[in-house]
């Protein structure tokens, strides 16, 4: 019996409110886990709720590959990009998934004026940090693949347009990012909006932003195909 630890890497803790701290524990001693048994990684998601609480493991269950789920509901681009090198790089993933960037948004909503940031400030702020993890993931032969943000269908925010709007922008920052590393993207957004391209279909999601089973169905279909046209399947089919 092997009875040396790993070498692990640790993030630490944000601060007492932030998102990221809430699985800090289970990931650490997940990954120690995975780091002691050299246990080969096919897939990761990484990324906020929408990853956090997709059931990938039963959505893809009869792929017959190991896939890992390192979703925290209401992280942010910056916690993201901090945590990083311990529930990716060292896990050593042979692809990784990464959609995040939605949480950034609400900063257009700050009660507080020197925490509200403008559309572009956003924009900057996301495309930085996802950058920042797609220039890491390929430095380390991780393969990523880099998703959309989902469409939102909020109307008790009076800015819900403005940030389907932002939502847009920064999609086509990731779709160019994506042809600059010459990897695959992800367009989940185009396929759950309604008809004016903007607004998340309604039976999609019953919060207007979290997918129900049908919308995470939808968003395995659209992943399984993406990949397949790249020769890279995620199911037996």
């Amino acid at each position: 019996m092997n009875n040396q630890r790993p070498t692990l890497v640790k993030p630490g803790f944000f601060s007492i409110e932030a998102a990221a701290d809430r699985r800090r524990n289970e990931f650490d001693f997940h990954n120690e886990a995975l780091l002691y048994y050299h246990q080969p990684i096919d897939f990761l998601f990484f990324g906020d709720s929408i990853t956090h609480w997709w059931d990938v493991a039963t959505f893809f269950g009869d792929s017959g590959h190991t896939i890992v789920n390192r979703g925290i509901g209401g992280d942010t681009t910056g916690h993201a990009r901090r945590r990083f090198a311990a529930d990716v790089l060292q896990l050593m993933p042979r692809y990784v998934v990464i959609m995040i960037g939605i949480n950034n948004t609400w900063a257009m909503d700050a009660f507080s004026l020197e925490d509200r940031l403008t559309p572009h400030e956003i924009f900057l702020q996301v495309t930085d940090d996802v950058e920042a993890m797609v220039k890491a993931a390929c430095e380390h032969g991780i393969q990523p693949i880099l998703a959309s943000l989902l469409p939102t269908c909020m109307e008790r925010y009076t800015r819900n347009h403005e940030r389907n709007e932002l939502v847009i922008t920064i999609n086509e920052g990731f779709r160019k990012m994506a042809e600059e590393f010459n990897i695959l993207y992800v367009d989940y957004h185009a396929h759950m909006t309604e008809a004016d391209g903007v607004t998340l279909r309604k039976e999609l999601a019953d919060d207007g932003l979290h997918p129900h089973v049908i919308g995470y169905q939808l968003m395995a279909s659209v992943l399984r195909d993406t990949l397949l046209t790249h020769g890279i399947r995620l199911s037996k089919q």
